[in-house]
C-alpha cells in the first residue's frame, strides 16, 4: 500500500472572475523506499501540491490518504499531529532557528515532539552520514547554504517520519552539489525506508528518481 496517495485532488482559489483552478484532478502515490520527483515550471501548481500533500492546506475536493487514512478530513489538531509524527519538511529557506546551534536545533525538536525521535546514537550516525558532525556547535549564520541544507535534512529525519517532502532541494546548487543531494535522497529512501518526494524543476535529479511526475497548468502526468 502507498504510504501517501492523492486521489482526484482539486484546488480552487477565489470565486467568479477571480476564480483560479490551481490543481485539476491530481492523482499521485508514493511508497516507502522510493524517490519521487514532481517536476514542472513555476506556476504549474507544484507548491500547491506540496502544501496539500503535507496537509498544510485542504483540497477543494478529493482525498489525501496517509497510510490509508483520509487526512483531508482531519481537524487542524489531527493534521498538526500527523505532520509532527509522519511528515518531514525540507523547505528552501531551511527554517533553522538563528540563535540556536546545530545541536540545539534537535533539543528544540525534543521539546515539541517528546516520543519516537531518533536515539542519540542514531542521530550521531546521521550527522556522520550527512557530513555535519564537526558543525554541531556552530550557528546557522556560520554555515554555508549546503551545510544548512544538510542540517535541515537531519532535523526533518530526526523526528523519524515516513514521508519526506522537499521543496526545490537543489535550488542554486552547482552540478557537483546536485549530484551529492541526489545521491543523499536516494540513500535516505533506500537505507532508511522513507518516501522521499522532491518538488523540483531540476532535470539533473531525474537519474536518482524511481518515479517522475510532471506538472503543467495544474495537471499531473506520470513520466516514469
Amino acid at each position: 500500500m502507498a504510504v501517501i496517495e492523492l486521489k482526484d485532488i482539486k484546488k480552487v482559489y477565489g470565486k467568479g472572475l477571480a476564480k483560479v483552478e490551481a490543481l485539476k484532478g491530481i492523482n499521485f502515490e508514493a511508497n516507502k523506499g522510493e524517490v519521487v520527483l514532481i517536476m514542472g515550471p513555476s506556476g504549474a501548481g507544484k507548491s500547491t501540491f506540496l502544501t496539500i500533500a503535507g496537509t498544510l492546506q485542504k483540497p477543494t475536493s478529493g482525498e489525501v490518504l496517509i497510510n490509508g487514512k483520509d487526512a483531508s478530513e482531519f481537524s487542524s489538531k489531527q493534521s498538526g499531529k500527523l505532520r509532527l509524527n509522519e511528515i518531514g519538511f525540507i523547505l528552501q529557506a531551511y527554517n533553522l532557528v538563528p540563535f540556536l546551534t546545530v545541536r540545539e536545533q534537535f533539543v528544540l525538536v525534543d521539546k515539541i515532539k517528546k516520543h519516537n525521535n531518533l536515539s542519540k546514537e542514531d542521530l550521531n550516525k546521521l550527522f556522520d552520514e550527512l557530513g555535519i558532525s564537526e558543525l554541531t556547535k556552530k550557528y546557522p549564520n556560520q554555515l554555508s547554504g549546503g551545510q544548512q541544507q544538510r542540517v535541515a535534512i537531519a532535523r526533518a529525519l530526526y523526528a523519524n517520519p515516513e514521508i519526506l517532502l522537499a521543496d526545490e532541494p537543489t535550488a542554486s546548487l552547482d552540478t557537483a552539489n546536485v549530484e551529492e543531494v541526489g545521491k543523499l535522497f536516494k540513500r535516505l529512501a533506500k537505507e532508511r525506508d522513507k518516501a522521499s518526494i522532491l518538488v523540483t524543476h531540476d532535470p539533473r535529479l531525474e537519474k536518482y528518481a524511481d518515479h517522475i511526475y510532471e506538472m503543467m497548468d495544474g495537471r499531473m502526468t506520470q513520466k516514469k
